[in-house]
């Protein structure tokens, strides 16, 4: 039986070309059941303990270090995590999302839950020393077929 803790990535991380996908599923999963960061709808802010993203009303989603305060549910278990960086990234993630990723609609610190290859996926975009670069929450269990999709899609942007 598989560890419910281990990655469905086993922790591989793949060079596209100009773009990075990266497993972050290690990273601390936490739904928020009231606002007690000030983080609107569509929104995702850098706040201890981490990174906080709303994406439907009255429900906020932390990744890093528990909340202290609050409701929280662990969802670490169940939730995995991709990072797509580099000055590519919004090209392959184009190919598989129809949300209009540019910079005027989805700016750094935009969130949206829709989907991505299929898959229900909540996107965040989350800039990494200057680049480019999107967090993707999904169910655990679809994160292996997302992460290749990904791949896929690299081979036509």
């Amino acid at each position: 039986m598989a560890d419910p803790f281990q990655s469905p990535l086993i922790e591989r991380d793949a060079d596209l070309g100009s773009a990075r996908l990266i497993d972050q599923s290690h990273l601390a999963k936490w739904r928020i059941w009231e606002d007690v960061y000030d983080v609107e709808l569509g929104t995702a802010r850098h706040r201890n303990p981490g990174l906080v993203v709303c994406v439907a009303p009255a429900e906020w989603l932390s990744v890093g270090d528990r909340p202290e305060t609050g409701d929280v549910v662990d969802l670490t278990h169940v939730r995995a995590a991709i990072r797509i960086s580099g000055q590519g990234a919004r090209k392959v993630l184009e190919h598989e999302c129809a949300l209009d990723l540019s910079d005027e609609m989805t700016p750094n610190g935009a969130a949206a839950r829709t989907l991505v290859a299929g898959v229900a996926t909540e996107i965040v975009r989350d800039d990494q020393e200057g680049e480019p670069s999107y967090l993707l929450l999904m169910s655990r269990s679809f994160a292996r077929s997302l992460w290749e999709a990904l791949e896929g899609a690299a081979r036509f942007s």
